[in-house]
Parts: C-alpha cells; sequence; structure tokens
C-alpha cells in the first residue's frame, strides 16, 4: 500500500497527469471522449462522482450526474467564446479534495442531515416520518433540510462542473471540431459517471465499500499534493 501511494504521488506532480495542461489533442469528437480518461484530475473526479452516486438515493444520483454534464458542457462553451476565470485550475484541484473528503468520510461527518435525507439505507424510515423534526434542529422539518441539502449539493457540483468544462473550453482551437470535441467530452464523462456509478454498487454488495474509501482517500491526498505543487 505505501508503494502505491508513492507512485501515486509522484504520478501526481506530472503535469502529464492534468486534464487541463493543453498537451493533450483538442480536435475531433474522438479526442475530445479520450479526453476525461487521460487527465488524472478530471478522471478521479468523474469517476468519484459515479461512486458517490452509487450511495444516493436514485433521484439524487440522477440529478447530481445531469446537473454535472449540463453545467460541464455549459463552461466548455463559455470557454470556447472567450469566457475566463483567473483561479478555474484552482477550483478544479479543489473539486478534487471535495469528492476525496466525500468519499473518504461521507456525507454524514460534513452536514449530518444530508445523508440521512438522502441515503437508500435510510430512505424508507425517513419517508414514514418525513414531517417529523430532528433534535438537531428541532425548529426545521426534515423535508425542508431535504431539500436545503439537496440544493447545496446540486449547487456546488454545478459550480465545479463549470470550472472543469471551463477549462476545457478554454483550450480548444475555435474549429468546426470544437462542438463535436465537446460533445466527445461530454459522452466520455457520462462513461466516467456511469462506471463509478456500477462499481459503487458492486463495492456495497460485496461488503468492499472501504475500497470506495480508499479511492476517496487517494483523490483527496492527491488533489491536496496538485494543489500546493502548482
Amino acid at each position: 500500500m505505501k508503494k502505491i501511494i508513492v507512485v501515486a504521488g509522484l504520478i501526481a506532480f506530472s503535469q502529464a497527469t492534468s486534464a487541463h495542461t493543453g498537451l493533450l489533442p483538442t480536435e475531433g469528437f474522438s479526442h475530445g471522449f479520450q479526453h476525461p480518461f487521460l487527465g488524472l484530475d478530471h478522471f478521479l473526479v468523474m469517476l468519484g462522482l459515479g461512486l458517490w452516486a452509487s450511495g444516493q438515493s436514485r433521484r439524487l444520483a440522477k440529478q447530481a450526474i445531469g446537473v454535472f454534464l449540463l453545467f460541464m458542457a455549459t463552461g466548455a462553451l463559455l470557454g470556447l467564446a472567450g469566457f475566463g476565470f483567473a483561479y478555474v485550475e484552482t477550483a478544479i484541484l479543489i473539486s478534487l479534495l471535495l469528492v476525496g473528503v466525500a468519499l473518504s468520510f461521507g456525507t454524514t461527518s460534513i452536514v449530518p442531515t444530508l445523508q440521512r435525507g438522502n441515503s437508500v439505507r435510510n430512505a424508507p424510515a425517513l419517508r414514514r416520518d418525513a414531517g417529523a423534526s430532528d433534535p438537531a434542529f428541532p425548529f426545521m422539518p426534515q423535508r425542508v433540510r431535504w431539500s436545503v441539502g439537496t440544493i447545496i449539493i446540486l449547487t456546488s457540483i454545478a459550480a465545479f462542473a463549470s470550472m472543469h468544462g471551463l477549462a476545457h473550453g478554454g483550450e480548444m482551437p475555435v474549429a468546426a471540431s470544437a462542438y463535436a470535441y465537446v460533445a466527445g467530452i461530454v459522452s466520455g464523462t457520462a462513461v466516467l459517471h456511469f462506471s463509478g456509478s456500477v462499481l459503487g454498487l458492486i463495492a456495497r454488495r460485496v461488503n468492499a465499500a472501504n475500497l470506495i474509501r480508499v479511492y476517496g482517500t487517494m483523490t483527496g491526498l492527491i488533489g491536496t499534493w496538485l494543489l500546493f505543487a502548482v
């Protein structure tokens, strides 16, 4: 395990591991489709979001993935149009940290009511008591907290998805193949989301959920390493 951590850390220092270094080809659908798989930062976040979604309700999982794809595509088109953000790379690395934290510790340790409101395991019991209050928030019905929690989660996902898209769009040449390239990125990202969801469900089915925590820890460490190495 120590050797794996060391190797992953050394890889993280390489510019070639970043999906936004300008080193990868940016022409047409095929290059766009490959892009999420060839950049470590993008790959870890996309697969990690799928793993996280596998532990949520179907509705929240679909919303999270749909919001990410939509706002990433929007960000890419804005970047293609010349819109920029000075701290886009920093925001991308922060998204690595957040995905790592979410998978390592679970949403319960961050905001206790969010996991309870969206967890597959607890959903049936909570639906029977949807109007009841929680000892931690006696003044707020659970249904209201679920809505607020969902909005916070989806807003955060939209913000970081737009940063990933903006970075992609900013490095693309203005050419006829640019839109095909965006379509390729969205398609490749969707495959990673789906793969992460399937792997997460399998890991939970065979009682190997700890592997998801290991993935989250590694993602957070790499994000931290890259954040301070840049």
